[in-house]
Formats: C-alpha cells, structure tokens, sequence
C-alpha cells in the first residue's frame, strides 16, 4: 500500500522520468505518483509536491525530498546529506521546478523561437 504520492506536471519529461526511477526502487511498494491537480494547485513544470497518505500532510521543497527519502530505503543514505547547507538549497531549488527560474527558456516570450526545453543552470529536475 503506497504511503506518499508525488505529484509532478503531466507534460514534464523529466520529471516523469524520475517518477518512474523511484518506481523501480520502492521495493516496498510505498511510493505513487500523480499527474492530477495537487492538493496545494496545479504545479509549475518541473515543480513536484510529495503527500504523506497516512497523515494528509503535504511537502515541498527538500522536505518533500526528504519524505520522499523516507519511504524508499535506496535513498535513506541521502537522508544525513541534506543536513548541508549548500545541498539543501540545490534539492530546494530542484523540487521547486523552474518556476522562480530567470533562465529558464519556459518563462520568456515564446516569440523569440526558442525550444521549450529547460535550460537553467540548476541542472534536472527531480
């Protein structure tokens, strides 16, 4: 029986490819995904939200990553990682997509014929 679900953007490539990893690591059968409306609204590409079933909380940011890390026993060595400062703000600035992103191409004007692929600094999205 799943316990969180993670909610990402139903047209994020990305972040469907990362749904589908932790997938196959939940031996444990804990993890689900969504692409529906979160319980905090629609979500930004690239943005995910991670909701505990068994209490109805929900998470962003690294602490979602860190509930998400909790449910899944192949990410519990990721857990003291996310005491450093510095990765902290990396995973805070992944889970939250592009949204606050001045780089990103998805956020200018369409007009200027760029390609809707992400290209900010920060790298994938998780």
């Amino acid at each position: 029986m799943a316990t969180i679900r993670l909610f990402r953007h139903p047209d994020c490539a990305k972040c469907a490819r990362y749904a589908r990893l932790h997938r196959r690591l939940d031996w444990l059968g804990r993890f689900e995904d969504s692409t529906g409306v979160s319980p905090v609204g629609p979500l930004h590409l690239g943005e995910v939200v991670v909701q505990d079933l068994r209490y109805g909380t929900t998470q962003r940011g690294a602490a979602g990553f860190a509930l998400l890390c909790r449910q899944i026993p192949a990410y519990w060595p990721l857990l003291p990682l996310l005491q450093i400062p510095a990765l902290r703000r990396r995973v805070e600035r992944e889970f939250n997509g592009c949204a606050e992103c001045q780089q990103c191409s998805l956020h200018r004007s369409s007009d200027a014929g760029e390609s809707p692929e992400h290209t900010s600094q920060a790298g994938d999205h998780p």
